[in-house]
């Protein structure tokens, strides 16, 4: 079908995430926590849904006029496929192998590091697919595995 069910195993609240001075802070970690403590679920399409609950960051230590790119990709927690039954989620075999993972680039990059760290960059927008051609710049996920959320910033004068 066009849709999936994958346990969100991998998705446990990250530590700061630290590059050179700056950090990057989970808001509502404790939300993120008790998701991954029950095992969440959530139904992948072909047209992308969005993450529940949607990743929000609180960034410091930026240098508040140098440009930045601010990104995330979805990775996988492990290297099982899963499948429910009896009501609960079971390895049923070995993932696929993992295709070159899609960077999602924030919308408001370029910018400074003092427009990051005014509030918090919340990753609200982005959508988990299962679409290998999705053209909208969707995250690709591979049905019935489990991932988690990586970082990433780039920063420079041509940025």
């Amino acid at each position: 079908g066009a849709s999936a069910a994958a346990p969100v195993l991998g998705a446990q609240p990250p530590s700061p995430t630290t590059i050179e001075n700056i950090k990057v802070y989970l808001h509502e970690k404790e939300l993120w926590k008790k998701f991954h403590e029950a095992g969440t679920e959530m139904i992948i399409t072909k047209a992308g849904r969005r993450m529940f609950p949607s990743y929000k960051v609180k960034v410091t230590g930026m240098n508040p006029k140098t440009k930045y790119i601010l990104l995330i990709d979805i990775v996988p927690a492990d290297d099982h496929r899963y499948k429910f039954c009896d009501n609960k989620w079971m390895v049923a075999g070995k993932a696929e192998p993992a295709m070159p993972g899609r960077l999602y680039v924030h919308p408001d990059s370029p910018a400074t590091g003092a427009h990051w760290m005014r509030q918090l960059v919340s990753f609200q927008k982005l959508k988990l697919t299962n679409n290998h051609l999705d053209p909208f710049g969707h995250v690709r996920e591979t049905f019935c595995e489990g991932f988690g959320q990586r970082w990433k910033g780039a920063e420079g004068e041509g940025v």
